[in-house]
C-alpha cells in the first residue's frame, strides 16, 4: 500500500497556503503541498495600484451584512445565491485571520478599517495593504503553513494527470522537474488551487509564470462553469502589471504610435467631446474590466485602445504632461470632486500620481521603468476568469474528493466586486476544510501503470504553439467572433487529436498539452453559449459581422459546459431568514458545509 495522505493540495499561492492552514486548525495533518515552483504564480507575482481585498464593511459607520453583500455580489448575474452568501459570511472571519498572521491592513485610530470603492461595488468594503496584497497575503500565509504547522512541500512537481477509481478523485501523478521521471501520490482528498490558465492568452497580464492546470482538470472529467466570463482590461505589457485605480484616476495622456516612428493622441478619434474622454479615463480607476454594459461609457476607452492596436499601432500611456486640450473645470463631477479630496489639483499626471499613490510609481521603477520619464507601453489583456471548474457549495468538483478553490472555480458570474477574488481564495479554503473533517471517506489504493515518456519521448526544439495564443487574443477575447472561433477550434482538436510525443522538454510536452484543452474547452464553450446569451459581462459577441446583444434571460442561469455541450443550470438565490436563536444553540449540523 502506497502512502496516502489525507489531503494532497495543488500549488503554492493565496489559495492553496489557506486551505493548508484551515486544515491543520480542524487537525487535519496528514496533508502535503504539490507545487510547480513554489516562488511562481499570481498570487505572489501580480498587483495593481494598490490591489483589493473585498469583505465585508468593517469601517464602524457604514451599514453592512453578509446579505447584503451576498446581493451585491449575486447582482452580477449568473452565480449563485448560496455561494455568494458563504462568501461573504465566512469573509470577517478569514479576514481577521490574515490580520492575526500580520497582513497589516490600515485602521483608524479606533481600530476600524476604513474603505474605498472598487469595481463593480458603491460601498467601502474594498481595503489594500499597497500594490502586492496578495503576495503579502501569501508570504504570511506560507510563514505559519511551513514554518509553524511543518506541512511537507514537494516543489519541483508538475500534475500531469488525476488518477481516479471510478468516479472518485485517488491521487495524481506528476512529472519530477528535477529529475525528469514520473512520479505518483495517492491522496483521500485533492484540492487544485492553481489560478486559471493564464496560459492560453498572448495579450495577458497575468505574470509569465502562471499556467493553471485546467486542461488536466478538464481532462479527469470535470465540467467548467460560466467558462466564458473572464475579464479584461488595459494593463502594461512590458512589465505585466494592471493599469487601474490610480494609474486612470490622474488621467494620463493616450499615444499611438505607427511603424515610422509617428505619435499622435488618438482619444479625440473616437469621442466627440475630448473631456468626456477624459472623464471616462478617470472612471476606468474603478471601472477598470472592460463591460460590455459601458461599451458606450467608460469602456469606450478599452475599445479605442484595441482599434489603435489593430492599425499596428502601439499604444502607451504618458504621465509626463496633461493630455490635449486639458481642462480640470471640464471633467465630470466625481473626478473634480475626487481630485480634489485627494489634494492633487497639481500640474501633471506623474505629479498627482505622486501625491495619490507613490508606491505606483515604485512598482515600475523596481522594473527600471521610470514614470517620470518613459511612457508606458499598454495592451487590453486578459486579467482574470471569473468563470472556472464547476464545482458544488463545498468546492467539490463532480468527481469525489476533488476539490477546486480560488479562480480554477468558476464562482463568480458575469462580473464581481473587484477584490472578492481575494476573499475567495480564503473562504475557499475554509468550506473545504470543514467539507473534509465532517464527511466519512471510503478510500481505495489502485494499481495505475505510470508510462515512461522519456522512453519514447523525442527532444525537438522546433515544436511551438505559441501562435494559438495570439490568436486567443485576437478572436476569443474580449472581442468574440463565432465563426473565427470555429475555425481555431479546428486547428487547436487537428493538433490534440495527433499530438505528437516530441518537444523542447517534456514539461513544455505537457504544460503545452495542458493549454491547448483549456483553450478547446474555451472555444466549445464560446461556440455553445454565446449564440444563446449574446454579448454580456466583459466580452463582445460578433457573429455574421454583427454585434449581438445580450439576452438578459441567461442571467437566471449558470453555463455549465463539457464535451462540446451546454447546461443551464437555474441558479440559487441568496438565503434570506433564519430560524430562533436557540435552534442553532441545540443543533450542530445545520451548516452548508
Amino acid at each position: 500500500m502506497n502512502k496516502v495522505y489525507k489531503a494532497l493540495i495543488i500549488g503554492s499561492g493565496a489559495a492553496a497556503y489557506s486551505v493548508a492552514d484551515w486544515l491543520f486548525k480542524e487537525g487535519i495533518k496528514d496533508i502535503a503541498i504539490i507545487t510547480e515552483n513554489r516562488l511562481s504564480g499570481t498570487s505572489r507575482n501580480t498587483g495593481s495600484d494598490k490591489q483589493t481585498y473585498y469583505k465585508l464593511s468593517m469601517d464602524g459607520y457604514t451599514p453592512d451584512s453578509p446579505y447584503k453583500m451576498a446581493l451585491d455580489m449575486f447582482s452580477g448575474g449568473s452565480c449563485d445565491g448560496e455561494k455568494m452568501y458563504i462568501e461573504a459570511v465566512n469573509s470577517q472571519k478569514c479576514f481577521l485571520r490574515l490580520c492575526d498572521y500580520g497582513v497589516n491592513f490600515p485602521t483608524d485610530s479606533f481600530g476600524g478599517f476604513p474603505g474605498y470603492k472598487t469595481d463593480h461595488d458603491d460601498t467601502l468594503r474594498a481595503t489594500s495593504v499597497g500594490p502586492l496584497t496578495s503576495k503579502v497575503m501569501t508570504e504570511k500565509l506560507e510563514n505559519i503553513v511551513l514554518e509553524h504547522n511543518k506541512t511537507p512541500l514537494l516543489d519541483n512537481r508538475l500534475v500531469i494527470e488525476i488518477l481516479k477509481n471510478e468516479n472518485r478523485a485517488v491521487g495524481v501523478k506528476v512529472l519530477n522537474l528535477i529529475s525528469n521521471q514520473i512520479e505518483t501520490i495517492f491522496a483521500e482528498n485533492i484540492i487544485s488551487a492553481t489560478g486559471a490558465p493564464a496560459c492560453i492568452y498572448e495579450d495577458s497580464v497575468y505574470p509569465v509564470s502562471q499556467h493553471g492546470m485546467t486542461g488536466v482538470l478538464i481532462d479527469a472529467g470535470v465540467r467548467m462553469c460560466n467558462f466564458t466570463q473572464w475579464q479584461y482590461g488595459m494593463a502594461s505589457v512590458d512589465f505585466r502589471w494592471n493599469v487601474s485605480g490610480s494609474f486612470m484616476q490622474v488621467i494620463p495622456r493616450f499615444v499611438s504610435i505607427d511603424e515610422k516612428g509617428e505619435e499622435r493622441e488618438f482619444l479625440s478619434d473616437y469621442f466627440t467631446d475630448i473631456h468626456e474622454a477624459y472623464s471616462f479615463v478617470f472612471l476606468k480607476g474603478y471601472q477598470w474590466p472592460f463591460s460590455f454594459e459601458r461599451a458606450s461609457l467608460s469602456s469606450q476607452i478599452d475599445l479605442a485602445v484595441h482599434a489603435e492596436m489593430q492599425k499596428n499601432r502601439k499604444v502607451f500611456l504618458d504621465y509626463r504632461k496633461n493630455p490635449k486640450d486639458f481642462n480640470f473645470e471640464k471633467l465630470c463631477d466625481e473626478a473634480k470632486k475626487y481630485i480634489i479630496d485627494t489634494d492633487c489639483l497639481v500640474d501633471t499626471p506623474i505629479k498627482r500620481l505622486e501625491k495619490l499613490n507613490s508606491k505606483a510609481i515604485d512598482v515600475y521603477m523596481r522594473q527600471n521603468i521610470n514614470l517620470y520619464k518613459d511612457m508606458l507601453k499598454i495592451a487590453v489583456c486578459a486579467q482574470h476568469n471569473n468563470g472556472g471548474v464547476y464545482t458544488d457549495c463545498n468546492f467539490e468538483t463532480d468527481i469525489e474528493g476533488l476539490y477546486v478553490i480560488g479562480e480554477a472555480a468558476g464562482s463568480f458570474g458575469l462580473s464581481r466586486p473587484g477584490g472578492s477574488a481575494l476573499n475567495d481564495t480564503q473562504v475557499g479554503g475554509l468550506v473545504v476544510s470543514k467539507h473534509i473533517k465532517n464527511k466519512a471517506t471510503t478510500f481505495t489504493d489502485i494499481a495505475k501503470d505510470i508510462a515512461d515518456y522519456s522512453l519514447n519521448f523525442i527532444t525537438d526544439e522546433t515544436v511551438d504553439y505559441s501562435h494559438f495564443k495570439k490568436k486567443m487574443s485576437e478572436v476569443a477575447s474580449f472581442k468574440r467572433d463565432y465563426e473565427a472561433c470555429i475555425s481555431l477550434l479546428d486547428e487547436v482538436n487537428a493538433v490534440l487529436e495527433k499530438y505528437p510525443k516530441r518537444h523542447k522538454s517534456l514539461r513544455e510536452y505537457y504544460s503545452d498539452k495542458d493549454m491547448l484543452i483549456s483553450m478547446k474547452a474555451l472555444l466549445e464553450a464560446i461556440i455553445a453559449e454565446n449564440p444563446d446569451t449574446g454579448s454580456r459581462g466583459g466580452a463582445i459577441f460578433i457573429k455574421n459581422g454583427k454585434i449581438v446583444e445580450e439576452n438578459t434571460h441567461y442571467r437566471d442561469f449558470l453555463s455549465v459546459t463539457g464535451n462540446g455541450k451546454i447546461e443551464y443550470i437555474k441558479v440559487s438565490p441568496v438565503p434570506f431568514g433564519q430560524k430562533p436563536f436557540e435552534y442553532y444553540l441545540n443543533k450542530t449540523d445545520e451548516s452548508k458545509f
